[in-house]
């Protein structure tokens, strides 16, 4: 997901009006969650640590590059999150980034 703001991000995947309207509430354990907002790194801990809980995995990965970058597939990804699911990831990133950086843990994207 790509959105606006941090408000949205945590709206989407934690539902407005009760949890079991959210994202997360839905997804199936072993899916993963990829957010490319640029959000706070507290809300991406906490998305990575409910996710876990429910045997998802997440990943926060802020995009550079723009509307331009995003057409010509010449983005640049700031990754954080577990190294493994990063890794099971990266294929899908590649399609459409330049390059993808593991910054680190959750909340560090």
């Amino acid at each position: 997901m790509m959105l606006g703001f941090p408000s949205d991000v945590e709206s989407t995947v934690f539902g407005s009006g009760s949890p079991e309207s959210g994202i997360l509430a839905h997804m199936k354990s072993g899916a993963y969650l990829v957010d490319h907002t640029t959000s706070s790194p507290g809300l991406a801990q906490r998305i990575a640590k409910e996710a876990k809980e429910k045997g998802i995995f997440s990943i926060d990965a802020p995009v550079s590059g723009g509307d331009i970058g995003a057409k010509s597939g010449k983005l640049v990804v700031m990754i954080g999150g577990e190294a493994a699911a990063i890794e099971q990831c990266l294929p899908l990133l590649n399609c459409y980034s330049a390059e993808c950086k593991n910054m680190g843990e959750a909340g560090a994207g």
